[in-house]
């Protein structure tokens, strides 16, 4: 089931769209719980200026990637479950 799963273009998509709306998600609300709202300028100030921009990006692409291979997984996987039990 998991190579199946692995060679699914279906799988492959929905890795990659889970993983944007993460980062994107993520993103906002961790902004907003470490800035008290939408404050770019402390963004500004805390990320780019700093030099973290790189560090930020890496780590946002990462946790979206973990986040989407192990979401699809489970959703392929149970759609082949259930697929089998008709």
């Amino acid at each position: 089931m998991f190579k199946q799963i692995m060679k699914s273009e279906a799988y492959w998509r929905s890795v990659i769209r889970l993983g944007f709306l993460f980062v994107i998600v993520f993103g906002i609300v961790e902004h907003i719980g470490q800035h008290k709202g939408l404050n770019f300028d402390a963004f500004k100030t805390e990320i780019i200026e700093k030099g973290l921009l790189f560090t930020y990006l890496r780590s946002k692409i990462a946790g979206g990637l973990l986040y989407g291979l192990i979401v699809s997984f489970v959703f392929q996987r149970r759609k082949i479950i259930e697929s089998r039990k008709k």
